[in-house]
C-alpha cells in the first residue's frame, strides 16, 4: 500500500474507534449509576425501619418520600401513623392534613379518621368536625365510624355511639375500634362493657393511649382511682402531648382528695389546649375543689369566703355556685344553699352535680325523698356512670316505696366493675324487703354486713327478714346484733324482746 494512501485509511479509523470507546466509556458510567429511587422504595424502606424499631429513620424517609413529585397522599399518611406512634402528635395532624388533602375514597376517610381522634387526644375542639368530614368521604371505613363514634360519646349520645362503634369493629378497625367502642359504652353508661372493650384494646396494643385513659377514667368512676394514677403516670412519661391523660390525671387526683397535686395537671391542659372546653372545666373543678379543701380542716368561713369570690368574678359559672352550696350546706344554711343550686341549674340545665346536690339537700336535709326523685334522675341521666348518683337515685325510690324500680337501679350499682361499698347492698336488700321479698332481701344484706360488719343498718334490714319469713332464730340473730351496734328504732327493739321472751313471729 502507498504511504498516503495508509495514512488517509488511519485518519479515517482513528475517529470511529474513538467513538467507539466513547460509547462503552458512557455505557458504563450509565450501568455504574444507581436507578432514581421512587416514593415507594422510601416508603418500603420505612416500612423495614419501622419494623427493627427505628422510628425515626421511618419518620426521615417518609418526610423524603412525601416531598417529592409526584409522591401523593400515602407518604403522609404513613407518616402520620408512624409520628402519632412516637406521642407526637400535632406533627401527626399536620401529616395527615396533608395526606387527606391529596387523596380520595377511603385513604382520605381514614386520613381524617385518624386526624380527628388524634385531635381530640390533644384537646383540639375541631375534633367533631373532622370526624363528620371523614364519615362523608366513606360512611363505611373502620376509621371514619372510630372517629364518629368518638365524636357521638362526647355529646353523650351513648346508643348512637355505640351502634358506630360496633360497626368500626366488624370492618377491622382493631384495637383503635375498641377503645373507640369503650368510649361509647361509657356514654352509655355500662362501665363494665367499657372497661373491658378498654382492657381488650390495651391488651392489643399496649402503646395506645386512648384506651389506657379510657380504662383510668373507669376505675376512677368505679372508686378505684388508686389503681388509675400509676397508668396515667406511664401515659404521661411516653406521650407528654396528651392533654386528655392531664385532664384525667388531674380528676384521678381530685377523686383521692388531692386537691393541691391535682393543680399541676390542670394547668397543664388548660395551658397546652386553651381552646379546649373540657380542660377549662376541670381547671375549674380543681380551683373549686381547693377551696373546698377548708372545710375537711373545719374552716367552713374560709371556703364560703373563696367560693363566693369565686362566684362574684364568675357569676355564670354553675360549677362555682355548686361549689359554694356545698360551703354552705357545711354551715347549715340550707335555703341560701339551695338557692345558689337553683341559679346553677338554671345556668347548666345538664350539669350533673347539680342536680344532685339539689336532690341530696332535699333527700337528707329535707327529708323529702320525693322532691329529690327529678333531680336524682336528671343527675343520672347526665352522668349514668356514676355509682354515687345511681346509688342515692335507688335510695330515694326505696323511700319513695318504688321498690321494683329501686331494685333495678341498684342492681346497676353493685354489678359495676370493682363496686365494694356496703351502701347500694343495703338499699337493695330494703327494696326486696320493702317489697317483702323476703329471701331475695338476704343475700344483698349479707353481702353489706360482710363488707360492714359494724353496720347497724344492714344487721337492722337482716333482722326484719327474717321477721318476714317467720324465723325466730335469725331474727334474734340479727336484732341483737343491730341493737349491739347502737340501732334505735323503737319497732324493732320491742319485737325483739317480746320474741327474745318466747313469743312466736305471727
Amino acid at each position: 500500500m502507498r504511504p498516503w494512501v495508509w495514512a488517509l485509511t488511519l485518519a479515517l479509523a482513528l475517529p470511529a474507534a474513538a467513538d467507539q470507546k466513547d460509547k462503552k466509556e458512557k455505557d458504563k458510567k450509565a450501568a455504574e449509576k444507581p436507578a432514581a429511587v421512587t416514593p415507594a422504595d422510601l416508603m418500603a424502606q420505612a416500612e423495614q425501619k419501622v419494623a427493627s424499631g427505628d422510628r425515626d429513620g421511618a419518620v426521615e424517609l417518609l418526610r423524603k418520600a412525601a416531598s417529592m413529585e409526584g409522591a401523593g397522599g400515602e407518604p403522609s399518611l404513613r407518616l402520620g401513623r408512624v409520628l402519632e406512634s412516637t406521642y407526637d402528635l400535632d406533627s401527626a395532624v399536620d401529616a395527615y392534613r396533608v395526606a387527606a388533602e391529596q387523596l380520595s375514597g377511603p385513604a382520605k376517610g381514614e386520613a381524617l379518621g385518624r386526624m380527628s381522634v388524634v385531635q381530640e387526644t390533644r384537646g383540639m375542639p375541631e375534633a367533631t368536625a373532622t370526624a363528620e368530614t371523614a364519615v362523608a368521604v366513606d360512611p363505611s371505613g373502620a376509621w371514619p365510624l372510630i372517629a364518629a363514634a368518638r365524636a357521638r360519646a362526647r355529646e353523650k349520645k351513648g346508643d348512637e355511639a355505640v351502634a358506630l362503634a360496633e360497626k368500626a369493629v366488624a370492618a377491622g378497625g382493631g384495637a383503635s375500634a375498641s377503645t373507640a367502642l369503650g368510649y361509647a359504652q361509657e356514654a352509655r353508661g355500662d362501665l363494665t362493657a367499657a372497661e373491658a372493650a378498654y382492657r381488650s384494646a390495651s391488651e392489643a396494643e399496649p402503646d395506645r393511649i386512648g384506651a389506657k385513659v379510657g380504662l383510668a377514667r373507669v376505675l376512677r368512676k368505679t372508686d378505684r382511682a388508686a389503681e388509675a394514677e400509676p397508668i396515667l403516670q406511664a401515659v404521661l412519661a411516653s406521650a407528654p402531648g396528651a392533654i386528655e391523660a392531664y385532664k384525667e390525671s388531674a380528676r384521678v387526683k381530685l377523686a383521692q382528695g388531692r386537691a393541691s397535686e391535682a393543680m399541676g395537671d390542670a394547668a397543664t391542659a388548660a395551658a397546652m389546649a386553651e381552646g379546649d372546653a373540657e380542660a377549662q372545666q376541670v381547671m375549674q373543678e380543681v380551683t373549686i375543689a381547693k377551696a373546698l379543701e377548708s372545710l375537711r380542716s373545719n374552716q367552713p368561713d374560709l371556703a364560703v369566703q373563696d367560693l363566693t369570690a369565686l362566684r362574684d368574678k364568675n357569676p355564670d359559672l354553675a360549677e362555682a355556685r355548686v361549689g359554694l352550696a356545698k360551703a354552705l350546706l357545711a354551715k347549715r344554711q340550707t335555703e341560701p344553699a339551695l338557692a345558689e343550686l337553683a341559679k346553677a341549674v338554671e345556668l347548666k340545665p345538664d350539669l350533673a352535680e347539680a342536680h344532685y346536690q339539689l336532690a341530696y339537700v332535699h333527700h337528707f336535709v329535707k327529708r323529702d325523698a320525693a322532691a329529690a326523685l327529678p333531680h336524682y334522675e336528671k343527675a343520672v341521666a347526665a352522668d349514668p356512670g356514676n355509682v354515687e348518683y345511681r346509688t342515692n337515685l335507688g335510695a330515694a325510690l326505696v323511700a319513695a316505696k318504688q321498690f321494683d324500680r329501686a331494685a333495678e337501679e341498684l342492681t346497676k350499682v353493685v354489678d359495676s366493675p370493682g363496686y365494694k361499698q356496703p351502701v347500694a347492698w343495703i338499699y337493695l336488700g330494703q327494696a326486696h324487703l320493702g317489697a317483702k321479698r323476703y329471701k331475695n332481701a338476704i343475700p344483698p344484706l349479707e353481702k353489706a354486713a360482710e363488707i360492714a360488719p359494724e353496720s347497724p343498718d344492714a344487721a337492722a334490714s337482716l333482722a326484719w327478714s327474717y321477721f318476714g319469713l317467720k324465723d325466730a332464730e335469725g331474727f334474734k340473730k340479727y336484732g341483737a346484733k343491730a341493737r349491739s351496734l347502737g340501732h334505735k328504732e323503737p319497732t324493732l327493739l320491742q319485737y325483739l324482746s317480746r320474741v327474745e321472751g318466747g313469743e312466736p313471729i305471727k
